[in-house]
């Protein structure tokens, strides 16, 4: 079970510490219990290029658990960053196709139609969770769109308008962390995973490769 943790700095910054990457330790999502280094794996991810990237592993010294750390950039199972997924949302909400979207983002046609084909899936439930959190965080607004895809959007930039910290935080990642990887998961349950100690978001999947092209 991947867990999301900020990262603010971008890929290729990730990408440049290698197995220098020191993420947060945090607590066991599962027991609660202190968890510890647990060597990694290398994963590709695609923002404008593909990076080989470090993802470290960590295990909990009470259930014996193992969960793979993932920056916020990182959408669980999937090859492109959130950025991506986020550039082709916008233009979808805006009315293109899955086809013109795919060749000005220069991804596969199925790449872009999966993306939206689950997303239209989840969107309900994952608004709902994003406009929550950015109520609880102090945002207020009256009109909202009623399109799915462009309400949406809108509850993306309201959590990363109200979210503390880094505001220079990819708005997208935002989501990501907040969902716990869940932006296209194909379970459409309630997303909003609960925060451990550390302030990281555990993932709904089970393990955590790259399966898309």
């Amino acid at each position: 079970m991947p867990i999301l943790f900020p990262w603010g700095l971008g890929v290729e910054a990730y990408a440049s510490l290698g197995r220098d990457v020191d993420p947060p330790r945090p607590a066991c999502p599962r027991c609660g219990d202190p968890t510890q280094r647990w060597s990694g794996y290398a994963r590709h991810v695609r923002d404008d290029r593909d990076h080989l990237i470090w993802v470290a592993r960590v295990r909990c010294t009470g259930c014996g658990v193992t969960q793979a750390l993932l920056p916020s950039f990182v959408l669980p199972r999937r090859w492109d960053a959130v950025a991506n997924l986020g550039k082709a949302v916008g233009l979808a909400a805006e009315g293109m196709g899955h086809r013109p979207i795919a060749a000005l983002l220069l991804r596969p046609e199925t790449t872009v139609r999966d993306w939206l084909r689950r997303l239209r899936s989840t969107v309900v439930t994952v608004t709902t969770a994003l406009l929550a959190r950015a109520v609880a965080l102090g945002w207020s607004g009256f009109e909202l769109p009623t399109a799915p895809l462009p309400r949406l959007c809108v509850a993306v930039g309201a959590l990363a308008g109200r979210w503390p910290g880094d505001r220079s935080a990819d708005p997208w990642g935002i989501a990501v962390l907040v969902t716990g990887g869940g932006l296209l998961a194909t379970n459409t349950g309630a997303p909003l995973e609960p925060a451990s100690r550390s302030g990281a978001m555990t993932g709904p999947s089970t393990e955590e490769a790259s399966d898309d092209p």
